[in-house]
């Protein structure tokens, strides 16, 4: 049977102590993230984390091959239905930690529409569902915030030297202008990326949704602050963090504002969250705090083989000149 991805090896310890350089790349990684889920707003949230999870696992042995990668780069190279790994219902609401039944309505639902395929081997989602004008503006958005990200990381010296490039300046200075970049690349590579993110932040709240909703109040809570002052607000987040109201919250994500209402409520309970006077503040219950500084120092392994990977696939030349 075919899995999704598979989850990510843990360290057996936490970090002895936080780590500054890992701290202001999660700061930015908040923000990158919940950019990258703004501009894949075509489907409802959990309809959006479903897909995508479906569509990392189909395309699972391109990523894998250098030369497949290669072949299906730039926008007009679309990897045909039958390089695509069907992956199981189930082991997509696994990797989401979803109810079964949750996740077959949704995605029967949206292979009814014509989203994805369901056979007797698993769901895929077929070449036409990723060459729509939707999905391509999306593709296209998220390749330009992945090169910001990109020159953010640069900028603090967060990338190992395997990330970066071997000179000062790109071998050709021209591929920085290149009409035809290898969008699909780097889409591919963001995908697996944002599956690990939601993975990991399951492990602190119960489902993806209500996690999503913590990482967008902790962004909202934290948005008047730089990465180094980011740090400062882990150690205390009730006393730092600036309160949003429910509405705000529920309409950055494009919740309902029941929705919205009924996840906070969960992580309140849950100690994540404190309501104030004039809206809600992220938390962290005390016996969590290892498992963030975990997480934290996770995703800066994950950050910087993401970009070692893209060096690898020599899918940063274009950038390099403008980094």
């Amino acid at each position: 049977m075919m899995s999704a991805p598979r989850p990510i090896a843990r360290p057996a310890a936490p970090a002895a102590s936080p780590d500054p350089v890992a701290w202001q790349v999660a700061h930015l990684s908040l923000v990158f993230f919940l950019d990258l889920i703004a501009l894949g707003r075509q489907r409802d949230v959990l309809d959006a984390l479903l897909f995508g999870a479906v569509l990392v696992a189909n395309l699972d042995p391109i990523n894998r091959d250098p030369a497949l990668a290669d072949t299906y780069a730039r926008l007009d190279t679309v990897a045909p239905d039958d390089l695509r790994r069907p992956v199981s219902i189930n082991a997509v609401a696994q990797s989401l930690r979803l109810p079964f039944e949750t996740a077959r309505r949704r995605i029967m639902r949206m292979a009814a529409a014509g989203d994805l395929v369901v056979t007797a081997r698993g769901v895929y989602a077929p070449a036409a569902s990723i060459s729509t004008p939707e999905f391509l503006a999306t593709i296209f958005g998220r390749h330009a915030r992945l090169e910001r990200f990109y020159g953010e990381l640069r900028a603090i010296g967060a990338l190992p030297a395997s990330a970066l490039p071997a000179s000062a300046l790109p071998a050709e200075p021209a591929a920085a202008a290149s009409p035809d970049p290898p969008v699909r690349i780097t889409n591919r590579a963001v995908a697996v990326y944002m599956m690990r993110v939601v993975e990991a932040f399951n492990d602190l709240t119960a489902d993806p949704v209500t996690g999503l909703l913590l990482l967008q109040l902790a962004h909202l809570n934290t948005r008047h602050l730089d990465a180094r002052a980011f740090t400062a607000w882990v150690t205390d987040p009730t006393a730092e963090g600036e309160p949003v109201r429910i509405g705000h919250l529920a309409r950055a994500l494009r919740y309902s504002p029941e929705t919205a209402r009924r996840h906070a409520l969960q992580l309140e309970a849950a100690g994540f969250c404190v309501r104030r006077p004039n809206g809600l503040v992220a938390a962290l219950p005390a016996e969590k705090h290892p498992l963030l500084q975990e997480i934290v120092t996770e995703n800066l392994g994950n950050v910087q083989r993401l970009f070692t990977r893209l060096r690898q696939l020599g899918a940063l030349a274009g950038w390099d000149q403008a980094a």
